[in-house]
């Protein structure tokens, strides 16, 4: 299974939430981006590979012990920022088809640490291949103002939902940016899972079931909302599914 993280508002965190919590069930999981992050810490990984050509970040990953674990899988590495890229989205494709990870999680998206994001031309970088795609949007920006100071890629975000600095961000707002095709879930394969996750503040949660449930009932491509903070023991506090059809 391949599991696509984009949007804004803890991606990394909870690709390490994700990564660990797997790993504690015996799977083997792959951790990687296709963009750029920070070279994660020797406590998150039993291995680490950086290769920069394709045919060698798949070569090593065949060679790999056996067992479970998690493997840290980069094409290079920035010494001065301490950052790292991934590899090509199509190379995670090559890599999920030779069936080498149990769960292959990719960070493939970026937001400057700001809470929420509309994404650019050339974004996100979503492998073709991923089953599941997870959006991500900060909680704390539900019912905030509209600031370039929490929201990335500005400009994108003013064009797409029509908004001005200082006005608040709603839940026709979020409706938009669920449903438009430039918006939350963009390149996101038309067959995989879609997940939105609103991440990092839960003490509205009594208020924002009704609007939830109805979003969901408003985007059936969505199979699932999660309410929680990656950074808690519990880290999915809610989570809001479409009801199966009756047989």
């Amino acid at each position: 299974m391949l599991i696509s993280l984009c949007g804004a508002g803890g991606k990394t965190s909870t690709l390490f939430w994700l990564a660990e919590h797997l790993r504690q069930s015996g799977k083997r999981v792959l951790i990687t981006t296709t963009t750029r992050m920070f070279l994660p810490d020797p406590s998150q990984y039993r291995q680490l590979i950086i290769e920069h050509a394709a045919e060698r970040q798949l070569a090593a990953c065949k060679a790999l012990p056996a067992g479970g674990g998690i493997t840290a899988l980069f094409r290079s590495i920035d010494l001065e920022s301490n950052k790292v890229s991934g590899p090509e989205p199509e190379n995670l494709d090559r890599i999920k088809a030779e069936n080498l990870f149990d769960v292959i999680l990719v960070e493939a998206d970026g937001a400057n640490r700001r809470l929420l994001k509309v994404p650019a031309a050339h974004e996100p970088c979503i492998p073709g291949a991923s089953d599941i795609v997870i959006a991500l949007t900060g909680g704390a920006m539900i019912g905030a103002q509209a600031s370039p100071e929490t929201i990335h890629r500005w400009e994108g975000f003013q064009a797409l939902t029509g908004l001005k600095e200082g006005e608040v961000i709603g839940w026709a707002v979020l409706d938009r940016l669920l449903g438009h095709p430039e918006g939350f879930f963009k390149g996101a394969p038309s067959l995989s899972r879609r997940i939105w996750f609103i991440n990092g503040a839960y003490q509205n949660e009594s208020d924002w079931q009704p609007e939830l449930i109805r979003l969901l009932g408003s985007h059936p491509e969505i199979e699932a909302i999660w309410q929680g903070a990656v950074q808690e023991t519990e880290a999915i506090r809610h989570c809001w599914r479409h009801r199966p059809v009756p047989a």
